[in-house]
């Protein structure tokens, strides 16, 4: 069936091309949007594990550093001004000559 000039044209063919072009933007739009959705998700749970890693990192320190003290009997090393100073427990020295953080200290000669 063709069409002159002077006949209208056939309704079917109006809509097909608006349609047509309603439907490729409603899939590129739905097709972005999930691929989108699907990035962020990914690096959303990247993190999460990379945050984990790093929480569980980090109670290893502590527990090394828990270690640490224990082994040296919370002696410690400091250095303030260029002096250097051994840092006791509480209660090791009855009048310290130095104190550092309030713990009793010895200076270290720097020699």
């Amino acid at each position: 069936m063709r069409t002159t000039v002077g006949e209208p044209a056939d309704p079917l063919n109006a809509w097909l091309r608006p349609l047509m072009a309603g439907l490729v933007l409603f899939v590129g739009i739905s097709g972005g949007s999930w691929g989108l959705m699907h990035w962020l998700s990914v690096s959303i749970q990247s993190r999460i594990e990379t945050l984990a890693m790093l929480e569980v990192r980090i109670d290893q320190g502590r527990d090394t550093l828990a270690e640490i003290e224990e082994t040296t009997w919370g002696v410690t090393l400091r250095e303030l001004d260029g002096e250097r100073f051994v840092v006791l427990p509480d209660g090791t020295l009855a009048n310290p000559p130095w104190t550092v953080g309030g713990r009793p200290a010895l200076k270290l000669l720097s020699e």
